[in-house]
């Protein structure tokens, strides 16, 4: 079998302004100028910290396969490798089964819109499948699951429920799901089918924010070229918040009843923004 010629390497970093990180880099190789063989680590750390006192931390680790076929105008996702850890602990057992779950929902294939972002998901039924086949063997191997059936029946039927609508090949949601996910929106974006990246043109879109559910910040993104030779192709995705009056006051209603009461301290100002490189 012949060697895989070596192409660009690229690496990409997000740095968000809401203490949550992800940094990764990827070695992409092949023997097809349109096709990518990927694969990609990340290391996601979130934290939550109230007056210098960190409330929750979390680490996550995870490599992937990824095929890019651009000629195909589709793609695929496979996640190999995942480790975690959380504070407090008690999360860990928990995660256990979302980690279970993970691979599961990370064993896709998808074609792309003429934006190179997931337009819609070709292996449903598979999905489906592993979801249901997972719950059939190994389900009862995770010790969470088992305590909650025995303790909380109606939690852990809910807890399946949720999991059969997730992966039902009828979910006309699913695709938002994945779109929403920070893996695919930093690897399939503009940058995939833009015929020039110097020009990739800026956009608006909806934000729905985790610290404030019910409102809808509205985004404006552009797209940088800020290094671009031989060994590097480097993009930097920088997205702002649109904020007036209205907008600003539902997020200091939502901050009064959501967070005032742990923080004490009164609503002063909204800053959202999104840093990708």
């Amino acid at each position: 079998m012949k060697t895989p010629e070596r192409r660009k390497r690229k690496s990409f970093l997000l740095d968000d302004d809401n203490d949550q990180k992800k940094s990764s880099e990827a070695i992409y190789t092949t023997q097809d100028s349109k096709t990518l063989a990927n694969k990609y680590r990340a290391v996601q750390i979130n934290s939550t910290k109230i007056e210098d006192e960190i409330r929750s931390h979390s680490e996550l680790k995870k490599q992937y396969e990824i095929i890019l076929n651009k000629s195909g105008n589709n793609a695929s996702v496979s996640l190999s490798d995942l480790y975690y850890e959380f504070k407090p602990h008690v999360m860990n057992k928990v995660y256990e089964f979302v980690s279970a779950t993970e691979y599961i929902r990370n064993n896709v294939k998808f074609n792309l819109d003429k934006n190179g972002r997931l337009r819609n998901i070709s292996n449903k039924e598979e999905l489906f499948q592993n979801w249901t086949e997972f719950k059939k063997k190994d389900l009862k191997t995770i010790d969470f699951i088992t305590s909650l059936k025995k303790d909380n029946k109606s939690q852990y039927d809910q807890i399946l429920k949720e999991g059969d609508q997730q992966f039902s090949t009828s979910n006309n949601l699913m695709e938002l799901d994945y779109q929403r996910d920070l893996l695919y929106m930093i690897l399939f974006d503009k940058h995939i089918t833009a015929p020039n990246l110097s020009n990739i043109a800026p956009e608006e879109y909806i934000y729905t924010s985790q610290l404030f559910p019910r409102v809808k910040v509205p985004i404006t993104t552009r797209y940088d070229v800020i290094e671009d030779n031989d060994n590097f192709t480097t993009i930097r995705k920088v997205a702002d918040s649109i904020l007036n009056e209205k907008l600003l006051k539902e997020i200091e209603e939502q901050y009064n009843t959501l967070h005032k009461p742990l923080i004490k301290y009164s609503f002063t100002e909204y800053k959202l923004t999104f840093r990708t490189r």
